[in-house]
């Protein structure tokens, strides 16, 4: 892992750009609402991508997601997903592109435990911001979940790096 983070670290910088293979990791709070009544917990979401251009890019994600019952429910549920998703540019802050707005959306499948596994499906906005190490971005995504059996929506910072 140290040598990873060397190895970055080393890396000659890249001009500001979306262009090309990244990692992003998300981890935030969740919230879904069932029949069952409102559960939450944390959600992660791990994504390997590609930028084909400057506004588009299109990703493989996997998740992993805690849901506590609520209190008169016994049940906490664990979540495993994964699928596709792209993302699209819709404004640039400023002229350099150092700081953006992403619309998002993915599809995919989950597998819960217990039951209820099936189709799973997200779509958000995100302000993705570059500082002053080019090779990474910070951000964070407001998205709106759909699974079955109920929906919900989850905050998540996250954390892109370029290879």
């Amino acid at each position: 892992m140290l040598a990873l983070a060397l190895a970055l670290v080393a890396a000659p910088t890249l001009p500001v750009t979306q262009r090309g293979p990244f990692v992003e990791m998300q981890a935030g709070p969740q919230v879904l609402f069932r029949g069952r009544g409102m559960g939450t917990g944390p959600e992660v979401r791990l994504d390997l991508g590609l930028g084909v251009t400057e506004r588009i890019a299109l990703e493989a994600w996997v998740s992993g997601a805690l849901e506590n019952a609520p209190l008169r429910a016994p049940g906490d549920q664990s979540r495993l997903g994964a699928g596709l998703a792209g993302r699209a540019r819709l404004f640039q802050f400023d002229a350099e592109g150092k700081v953006a707005l992403w619309g998002r959306a993915g599809a995919g499948f989950a597998a819960s435990s217990p039951g209820q596994s099936g189709p799973l499906g997200f779509g958000g906005a995100q302000i993705l911001w570059q500082p002053f190490v080019k090779r990474f971005a910070f951000g964070l995504e407001a998205d709106a979940l759909v699974l079955r059996g109920g929906a919900g929506f989850a905050i998540l910072p996250s954390l892109r790096c370029a290879l």
